[in-house]
C-alpha cells in the first residue's frame, strides 16, 4: 500500500500552477518555522492566544499545547528539516519534489494543529495584542 497519495505523481499543468505551488510551499514552511520557534519558547512565555491556537488533547489524551508542540517538533525534526531544505532550494523543483514537499508540509501542519490537511493553509499563529 503506497504511503503517499497517487495524485502526487500527476504533473502540474503549467508554470502558473508551479509558481502557485512554490509560493504555497514557502508559506507552509514559514508557518512550520514559526510553530517550531514557539515550541522552543518556555511555556511561561506563551500567550493565552497561542495556547488556544492548538488542541489541548491528542487522541483523547489531555496534553497542554506547549508539551504537544515540543513533542511534535522533536518527533518530526528530520521531516521539518527536509521541508526547510526543499523550500530553500533556489533551483526549480520537479513537479514530484514540489508535490511531495507540499504534502509533507501539509501533513506536519495537520498533525500539529489538529486541522484537516485541506484546511492547514488557513492556519495562522495569533499575533500578540498590543
Amino acid at each position: 500500500m503506497p504511503l503517499l497519495p497517487p495524485e502526487l505523481a500527476h504533473p502540474l499543468q503549467d508554470q502558473d500552477e508551479r509558481a502557485a505551488a512554490r509560493h504555497r510551499l514557502s508559506e507552509r514552511d514559514s508557518t512550520l518555522q514559526a510553530i517550531e520557534a514557539l515550541a522552543r519558547r518556555p511555556a511561561s512565555a506563551w500567550t493565552s492566544h497561542e495556547r488556544a491556537a492548538f488542541p489541548g488533547s491528542t487522541n483523547g489524551v489531555v496534553e497542554p499545547p506547549e508539551q504537544r508542540l515540543s513533542r511534535w517538533a522533536s518527533l518530526f525534526a528530520e521531516e521539518l528539516t527536509e521541508i526547510h531544505r526543499v523550500a530553500a532550494v533556489s533551483r526549480p523543483l520537479s513537479d514530484l519534489e514540489l508535490r511531495e514537499a507540499l504534502y509533507l508540509a501539509g501533513r506536519l501542519l495537520s498533525t500539529v494543529t489538529g486541522l484537516p490537511i485541506n484546511d492547514v493553509d488557513g492556519f495562522r499563529l495569533p499575533t500578540p495584542p498590543h
